[in-house]
């Protein structure tokens, strides 16, 4: 736990040096990028802008930039469906057994107060008014009084009947008069016409009540559910909004107020917000690209020529997606760009821009998530696929297999969405022609990006490899000797380079060409001299040491007029260093102005080697010409030649910039030998180890 923490606690340092780290050029770059990036996210996505009120005649078609809900529309879907569910009532089965005890109570109380004797018939109609359940007027109490008990009960029973009858069905408020005309319905037809059946007709009408009460909860949740399963009304990307010579109507003008196509301050907040989504979206994505080279990619962050490289390629891949919209989201063209990022720079560092670009070119298509997760998993293929590819047929395949890739999740999102076939079948023809057109436009645009960024790239260095090269068929025509040595060279550089992770192909390539400032006096150098008559021999050690120095010079003026790659021209720079002439520096010392004489002016005046590579084919050309300075190279001589020449390049510190390591020196010597046991193995046997330098 104290190591995860430690290591947290690291990297979280590096990312406050990474905040305040305050690098012009760096800084110039981001800002730049991220002004591109906003302008062309703009430019693709901002709406025009219209001045147009209600009842204005149009004078173009207007159609909808995205897809929008109308809320308009959507709004009255809904108060019709709130609208069209029904009240809803509930039943109270306690109103029956209230309103029939009533009943009761009532004839209970006309019978008790019938049968009191000492009271006269105006005293019982007072009691009847004041004790009475039910409000009559005195001339019903009066009649009721001098009714027999046998027709009050009769009374009694027809009413509790037509009463139980109408309960036994839901009676709602809006109802009760349609069941008092029933009552008295019933009442006028029997067969009987009495005052009495006039009275029950009157008591049935007051007494009865609904028995349905409506439920307001019950029946704001059903309307509100009925709402809530109102499907919204959908205004499609580029579907008309208003046609030209139309009327105006209010309902237009707010689509458009809602899109932010009208001129107005409503607009400008709309477009504000557009500014301030996109805006965070690419300081996101650029802080986390930049962080990433920064923690992981330290080449690259050190390399501002690449960073730039990184970031032209995320503003082309933006505008062709923006142009190629046009014809179809779904022609796919960010996997070019991403496989030019994987071979000229490295793969994860193609797959987080690939990434990155993929939310970009998705604000730009309308947030397809089909269109977004095919550039992402189609890039990622496309980066894995041509890292360190040495063959344009490679760029080839992995364009078809995008294809494929890209046609398969078409296809599979358009079944998952139920999509029309036909449309489906028309995005999957896009994005094949996509991917295809990705492997096209990544061969076409590699020799631009390589010769602007002077960038090497293995395809690029195989074609430097191809013995028709101007340099190298000069060089096989005029010095020969120096073109042996120089192939020789480079099998020894490849060799060595491949057993401690350096880059191998460069080593080779650029031993082919690390002696080629010989090409201007070839038989000054040993290799090349046919006869034993040796130049040298006739001239000063000063002289000569003057003309074997400039070949490194001569060197890089002829790779720099053919145009060859920077790395490669740091080889030849740096191949000797700033190492001594040794033999025209003793022969010097044997001379008569020894007195005279300084090492200085006997050494390469160039940079040591500040690569690996470098390094590599300092120590194979030194190697070489130490062997071919036998007459006959033994096992045990080829051995202690390697290990002497790396001492002695050691103890003269030509390494100490090149970031080699003494493991990778035991090991470089290894490969050295293997190489020489190869070549001279008729001489000499396979050595079973080193000593240690």
């Amino acid at each position: 736990m104290a190591k995860r923490f430690e290591k947290l606690h690291e990297i979280w340092g590096k990312i406050k040096y990474f905040i305040k780290l305050d690098i012009t050029t760096k800084s110039l770059i981001f800002v730049g990028l991220f002004l591109a990036i906003l302008s062309i996210l703009l430019i693709s996505t901002a709406p025009q802008r219209y001045d147009i009120s209600v009842g204005d005649i149009a004078v173009e078609d207007i159609f909808a930039p995205s897809d929008l809900v109308d809320k308009t529309a959507t709004e009255l879907k809904m108060r019709a469906a709130e609208e069209a569910v029904q009240a809803v009532y509930k039943l109270d089965r306690t109103v029956q057994i209230d309103i029939q005890k009533k009943i009761e109570t009532f004839f209970n109380l006309l019978t008790e107060i019938k049968g009191i004797a000492d009271i006269d018939e105006n005293q019982r109609v007072q009691l009847m008014v004041q004790q009475s359940n039910i409000g009559l007027d005195q001339s019903y109490y009066k009649t009721l009084l001098n009714a027999d008990l046998g027709e009050l009960n009769k009374l009694k029973d027809k009413i509790l009947y037509i009463i139980n009858q109408l309960l036994n069905e839901n009676i709602e408020e809006a109802k009760i008069n349609d069941k008092r005309e029933a009552i008295k319905e019933f009442f006028d037809n029997l067969p009987e016409d009495s005052k009495l059946n006039k009275l029950g007709s009157n008591i049935a009408i007051i007494i009865i009540k609904p028995n349905m009460f409506y439920d307001e909860a019950t029946t704001s949740a059903q309307r509100e559910e009925a709402r809530e399963n109102v499907e919204e009304v959908i205004i499609k990307k580029d579907s008309q909004i208003i046609t030209k010579g139309q009327e105006v109507t209010a309902h237009q003008i707010q689509l458009l107020q809602s899109f932010g196509l009208l001129n107005n301050s409503r607009s400008q907040i709309i477009a504000f917000r557009l500014y301030a989504g996109y805006s965070m979206s690419i300081i996101v994505g650029l802080f986390i690209l930049g962080l990433y080279c920064y923690l992981y990619a330290k080449k690259q962050w050190e390399n501002n020529s690449e960073l730039f490289l990184i970031g032209l390629t995320i503003l082309l891949s933006l505008i062709v997606a923006a142009g190629a919209k046009s014809i179809s989201v779904y022609l796919i063209l960010l996997p070019a760009f991403t496989m030019v990022i994987s071979i000229m720079i490295q793969p994860k560092i193609a797959i987080i821009t690939n990434t990155i670009c993929a939310v970009f070119i998705s604000m730009i298509t309308g947030i397809n998530a089909t269109v977004l997760v095919a550039m992402l998993i189609a890039g990622i293929a496309g980066a894995l696929l041509v890292h360190k590819t040495h063959h344009r047929s490679t760029i080839v395949l992995a364009g078809l297999v995008i294809s494929i890739i890209s046609v398969m999740i078409i296809i599979s999102f358009g079944l998952l969405y139920n999509s029309d076939t036909r449309i489906m079948l028309t995005n999957a023809v896009f994005g094949f022609v996509g991917g295809i057109l990705s492997a096209v436009l990544t061969i076409g645009t590699l020799p631009f990006f390589e010769a602007t960024f002077d960038i090497i790239t293995p395809i690029k260095l195989l074609e430097l490899s191809n013995p028709n090269q101007p340099l190298l068929r000069r060089l096989l025509i005029e010095a020969s000797g120096t073109y042996y040595h120089s192939i020789l060279v480079g099998n020894l550089a490849e060799a060595a380079a491949e057993e401690i992770g350096a880059n191998s192909l460069l080593c080779r390539i650029g031993a082919y060409y690390h002696d080629i400032g010989k090409l201007k006096r070839p038989y000054f150098f040993k290799e090349n001299q046919i006869t034993k008559d040796n130049p040298h021999d006739k001239i000063t050690p000063n002289l000569s040491t003057l003309i074997i120095t400039s070949h490194v010079k001569d060197g890089i003026d002829l790779a720099t007029k053919n145009k060859l790659p920077s790395s490669i021209i740091n080889i030849i720079r740096e191949h000797h260093g700033n190492t001594l002439v040794a033999y025209f520096y003793h022969k010097a010392l044997n001379s008569e102005a020894a007195d005279t004489i300084t090492e200085e002016k006997f050494r390469y005046s160039f940079p040591r080697p500040q690569s690996k590579e470098s390094a590599i084919v300092m120590l194979a050309d030194s190697v070489e010409a130490y062997i071919r300075s036998l007459s006959e190279p033994t096992q045990h001589q080829v051995e202690l030649g390697v290990k002497k020449i790396i001492k002695e390049k050691l103890q003269d510190d030509q390494l100490d910039e090149s970031d080699i390591t003494l493991r990778d020196l035991d090991k470089v010597a290894k490969a050295f030998v293997k190489v020489l046991a190869g070549i001279f193995h008729d001489r000499i046997e396979y050595p079973e180890t080193l000593k240690d330098i």
